[in-house]
């Protein structure tokens, strides 16, 4: 079985040692090449042409996503996991722009390193848990802060809405949800200050600029 080829970049010695005893107890996986600082790096993987690069995001010279971006755009083959120390949704971002497959926080356990470089060397993005937490709170931050009056509207406003671009009367509309039609005009007004308008053909042109009703309803 030919094992994969793995480079490690980090200025840290020690932290070099360390990731390589973790690859070499691997039958599958191999260390290829090492560089200290982000030119070398450049240099030497150029040379190597490794399946794999566990690139520290703070080089000398050069930092990791610098390095990540030549290395990514010169030899798209070469797949390469950003090692930090910090879970910052900013970086693992900026990390994945530059074209990284993977963020892997430093003090992981050696297991989930193996785990990060397998999924990673089979087409499969990966991120610490940590990692991954931070970005799904960013993200639903900034769905929030996109919502519109309309995420506002609850299921029994948006079937009157529907009901409403569709002719029915606010008597008509109490007979077919069985509640009176006083309760109607009631939730009407509700959505029409819950969305900033004030007569029904504004009502209907928002429901159908946001989904809640078909343009040929």
């Amino acid at each position: 079985m030919k094992k994969a080829g793995i480079f490690i970049a980090d200025d840290h010695p020690i932290i070099r040692d360390g990731i390589r005893n973790v690859i070499s107890s691997t039958p599958d996986l191999n260390v290829v090449g090492e560089a200290g600082t982000g030119t070398e790096a450049i240099d030497r993987i150029a040379i190597i042409r490794p399946d794999l690069v566990l690139m520290d995001i703070t080089m000398p010279e050069l930092d990791g996503i610098a390095v990540t971006k030549r290395v990514v755009d010169d030899f798209p083959e070469i797949k390469v996991i950003i090692l930090s120390m910090h879970a910052d949704p900013f970086k693992t971002i900026e990390a994945f722009r530059a074209g990284a497959s993977g963020y892997v926080l430093k003090d992981s356990p050696p297991e989930e390193v193996l785990t990060a470089v397998r999924k990673v060397l089979n087409g499969i993005k990966y991120a610490s848990p940590e990692v991954s937490e931070g970005l799904l709170n960013d993200f639903v931050e900034r769905i929030k802060k996109e919502e519109g009056p309309e995420d506002s509207l609850t299921d029994r406003e948006r079937e009157i809405i529907r009901l409403i671009a569709a002719g029915s009367t606010s008597n008509e509309i109490g007979k077919k949800l069985f509640i009176a039609t006083s309760t109607v005009k009631s939730h009407r007004n509700k959505i029409m200050k819950k969305l900033g308008i004030n007569d029904m053909a504004s009502l209907i042109k928002i429901a159908i600029q946001k989904g809640i009703v078909s343009p040929d309803a």
